[in-house]
């Protein structure tokens, strides 16, 4: 539990701050066909980590990842996902089951692309 603990310090707070990143780059994206590769980062995004202000790639890749966290949340019954909710919630995680991209990536030739 303790790992999950300092894992959610800056995970949380770099993963909210890539996705406001990447969904305003999608929002200026008037030509992004799907199919298109996800590049590996699309701009920086900017979060406080300790009264530090951390630069990091704001990378796609971890929303195609995490939407597959969130799928799998979702599938389960009432009582799995109460359970799920309580140990994410101890962890300081919760917020990541709400943390989703306006467009959503899949994989196209063993690459990550946009949907």
């Amino acid at each position: 539990m303790e790992v999950l603990k300092h894992i959610a310090i800056d995970f949380v707070p770099e993963t909210l701050a890539a996705s406001a990143c990447i969904n305003d780059w999608i929002n200026q994206q008037d030509d992004l066909e799907s199919g298109t590769q996800c590049a590996r980062g699309v701009g920086m995004a900017n979060f406080q980590l300790s009264g530090v202000t951390i630069n990091a790639l704001a990378q796609p890749f971890r929303f195609y990842l995490l939407k597959r966290v969130q799928d799998e949340f979702e599938s389960l019954d009432k009582q799995q996902q109460d359970d799920v909710l309580s140990l994410l919630d101890t962890c300081n995680m919760t917020d990541l089951l709400a943390m989703k991209l306006s467009r959503e990536i899949g994989r196209q030739n063993n690459l990550e692309v946009w949907l």
